[in-house]
């Protein structure tokens, strides 16, 4: 039998129970269908210093060759898949690049891809993340490869091994690398930072706030 706990299960008043009933409704709603808002940075220390200094690392040193372009692959954390446009074993594996001389990252394994005409490379996390970032070679020259995150869409700069990440202000799955302008694009990635510190929404901690106020003004007018 599933029992029902009234007023949240404790000895809250009617008053208090209905604004932090509110305040429930404010978080679940606030990130409902939320598109996020990313800050954007081309420092790899800046970006360590925004996640707090908590992030985990990928180096793919551990990988020799392994195709993505049929089925995904799981390098721990997460999967990397492509879906759409593909060119072959070469542009869709981790390992070290087949393509040394404009993709290679630092001359370890990486995630060697493409983005072509249609779909893209998926890196899909077992658990939400709210921050990424990574060094690439050979990205966006010439043509535009973007991320697409939960309907944000943010253009990669051209890199040959340098860092370019994010912070987002809402968690999210993985990060979709798709050809935004121009022909095929075939880079590498390697050195995949991410974290999932909650970045707290501005407007949910001032109705938080408000909320705990109310709170705090019930009680005094009790003791009035």
């Amino acid at each position: 039998m599933t029992g029902i706990a009234r007023n949240g299960g404790t000895n809250m008043k009617p008053r208090q129970a209905a604004i932090i009933s509110a305040i429930v409704c404010i978080f679940a709603v606030t990130n409902v269908g939320a598109v996020p808002i990313l800050t954007v940075f081309t420092d790899r220390t800046a970006w360590e210093a925004a996640v707090g200094g908590s992030f985990t690392e990928e180096n793919f040193d551990g990988f020799t060759g392994v195709s993505y372009e049929f089925a995904p692959v799981d390098v721990g954390d997460f999967d990397v898949s492509v879906s759409g446009s593909t060119f072959g074993f070469i542009f869709h594996n981790i390992g070290p690049s087949s393509v040394a001389a404009v993709n290679d990252v630092n001359g370890t394994g990486q995630i060697n891809a493409a983005t072509g005409d249609t779909g893209g490379t998926s890196l899909l996390f077992d658990f939400p993340i709210t921050a990424f970032g990574a060094n690439w070679a050979g990205i966006s020259d010439s043509r535009i490869t973007s991320f697409d995150i939960a309907g944000t869409i943010l253009a990669i700069p051209n890199l040959n091994g340098g860092f370019f990440g994010f912070v987002s202000d809402i968690a999210f799955s993985g990060p979709l690398l798709f050809l935004s302008s121009g022909g095929p694009d075939g880079f590498g990635i390697d050195n995949v930072v991410y974290s999932a510190v909650a970045v707290a929404e501005p407007i949910t901690l001032a109705l938080l706030g408000i909320g705990l106020a109310g709170i705090g003004l019930a009680r005094r007018r009790k003791k009035v």
